[in-house]
């Protein structure tokens, strides 16, 4: 009798997933990585803030900071933060123009630094092709997943509000495209990183996984750069009600009804479980027969499943619809509301 080979999406989805844990408050030792990005939003420094208060002191930080430089980015307050918690500082630019590599730049830094400790990966203010990239360098790493959290500050506000967002819909309701900045526009360009091409069979229809966002020039490019035969779209809902109101307004900005041969599916953009999951039913419906595409445009804790997806998965390729312009900051979240951590020790498979 012929014994099945477990495949590695068989195993990724068998294993019990980890919890996303809430914390009252967070403790970085001596021996630690804390590894931050120097955005412009209020929890870009939420961590390091609550350091203060926690009798943390003495880890090492690496400072992504990110070019095209923005003037509004948070990195002298995050310089002094970092002082005052006695944190040695590591420098690390990340270019959003030319982004290939940075995974394995992360990787150097903390190999060269002999870090023993734990090492804490704060996604609040990355980019998301950044959270993709850093999770499967450090997951195909000597490292693996073992002693690494990710941390996920939640803001307290979401621009743009509902009137808003309804505003715009009126103004362009006679329109094909809806043009806004909500929070980004444009498309500066489709980026493909090598460390996370495919090494998927061409030829085959290829299937874009998107996850449909407030810049609608991301999915219009995606469509014309990859030329997709089919969709999934993955549509978050926020776990707040109130912001529930999102998720239809992004499909009407986006056009998806009027997309053929796509099909829809929804999860939680904080319960990164309900993405993995939801990653690992269309890899199983359609990796073998079409070439998958994944462009993680959704929200951050999306992104981390992502990340951890293509970590195990060689054969799905990611792209990246790199925004053109950003929105004025005071546009973007603001507070912060919740501070979320994420052991992946168990995905050490």
């Amino acid at each position: 009798m012929t014994k099945r080979v477990e495949r590695v999406d068989d195993r990724l989805r068998s294993i019990k997933k980890p919890q996303l844990e809430l914390l009252n408050e967070i403790h970085v030792g001596d021996n630690d990585l804390l590894v931050i990005v120097a955005g412009f939003e209020d929890r870009s420094l939420g961590v390091l803030e609550r350091l203060s208060s926690s009798g943390s002191s003495g880890f090492t930080a690496i400072v992504l900071k990110y070019k095209p430089f923005l003037k509004e980015n948070k990195i002298q307050e995050m310089y002094k933060l970092c002082q005052k918690l006695k944190a040695e500082i590591i420098d690390l630019t990340y270019d959003r123009h030319n982004p290939a590599g940075a995974g394995e730049s992360l990787i150097e830094l903390i190999n060269e630094n002999k870090i023993k400790g734990r090492i804490f990966l704060d996604v609040s203010a990355m980019s998301r092709l950044l959270i993709v990239q850093s999770l499967v360098a450090i997951g195909k790493s000597v490292h693996r997943f073992s002693n690494v959290r990710v941390l996920y500050l939640e803001a307290s506000e979401y621009p743009p509000t509902e009137k808003e967002v309804a505003a715009e819909i009126k103004k362009n309701e006679n329109d094909t495209i809806y043009r806004t900045i909500f929070l980004s526009s444009g498309v500066y360009d489709v980026t493909i990183v090598p460390e996370l091409s495919s090494v998927a069979m061409h030829g085959q229809p290829v299937r874009l996984i998107a996850f449909p966002s407030f810049n609608t020039d991301q999915l219009a490019s995606l469509r014309g750069e990859m030329h997709p035969s089919y969709f999934s779209f993955i549509h978050g809902i926020p776990p707040l009600p109130e912001n529930r109101w999102r998720t239809e307004k992004i499909k009407l900005l986006n056009h998806i009804g009027k997309i053929l041969n796509r099909e829809d599916k929804e999860t939680s953009t904080l319960n990164y479980q309900e993405t993995l999951d939801c990653l690992l039913e269309i890899y199983n419906d359609y990796g073998d027969i079409e070439r998958i595409i994944i462009a993680p445009t959704g929200s951050k804790m999306q992104s981390v499943a992502v990340g951890i997806f293509r970590t195990f998965m060689n054969d799905v390729q990611v792209v990246y619809p790199t925004p053109r312009k950003f929105s004025s900051p005071q546009n973007y979240t603001r507070g912060v509301r919740n501070i979320y951590s994420l052991a992946l020790d168990a995905f050490n498979i």
